[in-house]
């Protein structure tokens, strides 16, 4: 299992770095049978690492593999696209703030600024935490299209993070039909007891929801829901900021 494991991923490579292969040509780097080299491509096209247009065609990088190669290079540059708002962002609300990007089922944050609140979040504690417990995540989540939330979730299980966590897909799918029509999420201690967090998804210049701004406060500042509108009002010239140049950037 791991001899194939480690072939499939050698396959990989190989293809994205010559840009396409043939079967007789990955056999032959392989140094394996043609039948042997057939199942490695064909694995790795079902899996979406590989394409094939052609049924006898060469194979190329599928759309999986490009996804991977857009997140990490998103997740290196949006930092330094975005820092310096995030920074007014934590100036501005006094909060912690940070920019997050949506990784499979899980959010990564990739930068935080810590806010100068007499009583403040620090930097969160987990730098990877289960998308449908935060609220970040619920903001990217919320951007997706039907297929794509269905592929990440195909089991509809979710991982309970604290006692509070949404664990019922139905519930899920009912808050994420909140975040799209007020454009914000919201997690009161599902993620970290006594910690609550409000965010907004960050579109790129072409629409597609490429990170989230989250502000991280003690749940007793989120504790009302005239609280919630407050802070999305305050956060949401930054997201716009931020969006405008996410757009210039493309454009570019």
């Amino acid at each position: 299992m791991l001899q194939t494991a480690e072939r499939a991923l050698h396959v990989v490579r190989l293809v994205a770095s010559r840009g396409e292969m043939t079967l007789t040509e990955v056999a032959g780097a392989l140094q394996v049978s043609p039948s042997m080299a057939h199942r490695l491509l064909r694995t790795c096209a079902e899996a979406g690492y590989l394409d094939q247009e052609l049924r006898h065609g060469p194979y190329t990088v599928g759309p999986v593999l490009r996804q991977v190669t857009a997140d990490v290079t998103r997740g290196s540059t949006l930092p330094a696209l975005l820092g310096g708002v995030l920074r007014q962002v934590a100036e501005g609300l006094l909060e912690t703030t940070s920019l997050a990007v949506l990784e499979g089922r899980n959010i990564r944050f990739v930068l935080t600024e810590e806010g100068t609140h007499l009583v403040r979040i620090a930097r969160p504690v987990r730098t990877v935490t289960p998308a449908h417990a935060t609220a970040a995540g619920r903001a990217m989540l919320a951007g997706l299209s039907d297929d794509d939330l269905a592929s990440r979730y195909q089991g509809r299980d979710l991982e309970t993070v604290q006692p509070g966590t949404i664990q019922d897909w139905s519930q899920l799918e009912a808050e994420l039909t909140k975040v799209r029509n007020r454009d914000w999420a919201i997690q009161v201690g599902e993620a970290q007891p006594g910690v609550a967090a409000l965010a907004m998804p960050i579109r790129d210049g072409f629409g597609q929801t490429v990170a989230a701004v989250t502000v991280t406060v003690p749940y007793l500042r989120l504790s009302r829901s005239e609280d919630a509108r407050s802070l999305a009002r305050r956060l949401r010239p930054y997201a716009d900021q931020m969006e405008r140049r996410l757009a210039s950037g493309s454009a570019r």
